[in-house]
């Protein structure tokens, strides 16, 4: 269980790394969909999105088998929001990937903002469902806070990345949106490498007593 457990800590660090693909992402509100798509970065960045979903699931599941019931019922929570926001973002990040640089090609009207694809109830309702993966990173990092069983501030950073990944990056803010960017790579990064790293003998759950030497 405890190679699973670093395994699956390098796995987030890894998901980091790949997180600083979005910096090289295009404004899609200044050039549209279709001219994004067809920029020569634009398939491998959305690959590499798969990739951090693969990883981040990883990471959730040696998380859990660290915490088991520390974890608590916000810890809990936040996996369950983490896992279905992050399956919506594989399929959405698949689409975007593979058939929207086709669709570019031969049918660019459907990558229209308001078009019959992207400006459907069903696309727009799930891409907002998505959201519900950097909620329940956020929870997960301050569950981890709360229980003491890993470095502090490690679960802080990977709250307060995901928390300005999503409110900073997906509307394309100028500065801060690249800036927590970085804060969230690193905070999966950090997040990850306090998960390899700490052994359950070294961070005990907080306020768990202590038993002293006879």
């Amino acid at each position: 269980m405890d190679t699973f457990i670093r395994w699956s800590g390098r796995g987030l660090v890894m998901a980091g790394v790949l997180t600083l693909s979005v910096l090289w992402h295009p404004d899609i509100f200044e050039t549209g969909f279709a001219a994004a798509s067809r920029e020569p970065l634009w398939g491998p960045g959305h690959a590499a999105g798969l990739l951090v979903v693969v990883l981040t699931l990883l990471g959730l599941a040696g998380w859990a088998a660290r915490l088991g019931r520390r974890m608590g019922r916000l810890g809990a929570v936040g996996v369950v929001l983490a896992v279905v926001g992050l399956v919506l973002t594989a399929g959405l990040a698949a689409l975007e990937a593979f058939a929207f640089p086709v669709l570019a090609r031969e049918a660019p009207e459907l990558l229209e903002l308001d078009g019959p694809l992207l400006g459907s109830a069903t696309i727009r309702v799930l891409g907002g469902l998505a959201l519900l993966w950097l909620i329940g990173l956020a929870c997960v990092g301050l569950a981890t806070e709360r229980s003491g069983a890993l470095p502090r501030g490690a679960g802080w950073l990977l709250a307060l990345g995901a928390v300005s990944f999503a409110a900073f990056e997906g509307p394309f803010v100028p500065v801060l949106g690249p800036l927590s960017v970085v804060v969230f790579a690193a905070g999966q990064a950090w997040f990850g490498l306090a998960l390899s790293f700490a052994l359950p003998s070294e961070h005990p759950t907080a306020g768990a007593p202590q038993h002293q030497p006879a």
